[in-house]
């Protein structure tokens, strides 16, 4: 199912949110998916959750809008991960 954004962005889907993400349980997913995010968003967030600025440097994303929204969910359930996708 194809699900539009913002005019000509296609909305994120479970799946696609999986394969930036890994095996995060399922209420999180729901969680990103509420936001209505795109994949640009997802990967945006994700990025930055496993960036070197925001690990070593605690240093606070420029994320806007639902990319923000999507790393404050991803930050809340894993505030430990570090960049090599481990909690430490």
């Amino acid at each position: 199912m194809t699900t539009m954004g913002r005019p000509g962005e296609k909305l994120a889907t479970a799946e696609e949110i999986r394969e930036v993400i890994g095996p995060f349980e399922k209420e999180v997913i729901v969680r990103i998916l509420d936001i209505e995010p795109t994949l640009d968003d997802v990967q945006a967030a994700y990025a930055w959750l496993r960036s070197d600025e925001h690990l070593m440097r605690k240093l606070a994303h420029n994320l806007g809008g639902k990319a923000a929204a999507v790393f404050e969910i991803l930050d809340d359930e894993f505030p430990d991960f570090d960049a090599g996708g481990f909690s430490r």
